[in-house]
């Protein structure tokens, strides 16, 4: 079980913290956006293995920030894990020529790493 390294009071890391959290909401919203266009849009965009992808990094994204919110001692593993969905999509997305939504996912990725370091599993 990971053991949650920041101090009682001034703690440090929150400024991180909140930020990942704002990240995952971002990165939560243009996936959920971004997959609503792919299906209009049709063609390639519009493969299931895509709408699922991004339907899937917007509920990891969700889920980080919901433990993060709540100071949740498990999420080091959660945020781990979403760092990793994250840049898979980010990367994904980049292929398909998406650069808003591969920047929201790769902001996400890099957040979510930072506050991975948090914590010791």
């Amino acid at each position: 079980m990971p053991q949650n390294t920041q101090n009682q009071g001034n703690q440090p890391g929150q400024v991180e913290i909140q930020q990942c959290i704002r990240d995952c909401m971002n990165c939560y919203h243009v996936c959920l956006q971004t997959a609503k266009a792919c299906q209009q849009a049709g063609g390639e965009h519009a493969r299931q293995e895509h709408i699922w992808m991004l339907h899937d990094c917007a509920d990891m994204c969700q889920a980080a920030a919901h433990f993060l919110e709540h100071s949740n001692p498990l999420y080091g593993y959660v945020t781990s894990a979403a760092a990793q969905v994250t840049n898979h999509c980010g990367e994904q997305c980049a292929l398909m020529g998406d650069d808003d939504c591969a920047n929201a996912c790769k902001t996400a990725s890099w957040s979510l790493q930072q506050v991975s370091k948090l914590v010791a599993f």
